[in-house]
């Protein structure tokens, strides 16, 4: 049943999808954009990896390998490694160590 609540998360969704995908057209020279939207654009990835990794890590495995997958998936940010390298790795990580505890 479609209820009031999931119309207003639907389009709250879509208007951040958009969003997210027009403001590189809007803004085409990063260089134009205030300070402080600059230290908001930083912060994306971080957000991104967390909103990813840690709510399945803290709910869904157990601790040694969520602690384990949290702890390199943070050294890798702080790092500077791209997004999709943390996650992969994070995956693989993941995987290694519930196959482990499964033995």
């Amino acid at each position: 049943m479609i209820t009031p609540i999931w119309v207003v998360i639907c389009v709250a969704l879509m208007a951040g999808t958009y969003l997210a995908r027009a403001l590189p057209f809007w803004f085409p020279r990063i260089d134009s954009l205030p300070p402080a939207f600059k230290r908001f654009l930083d912060g994306v990835p971080a957000a991104a990896l967390g909103a990813l990794i840690l709510p399945d890590a803290l709910t869904g495995a157990p601790p040694i390998v969520a602690l384990t997958v949290v702890t390199v998936a943070f050294v890798l940010a702080l790092r500077g490694t791209g997004i999709t390298v943390i996650v992969l790795a994070a995956i693989v990580i993941a995987w290694s160590g519930l196959t482990l505890m499964a033995f």
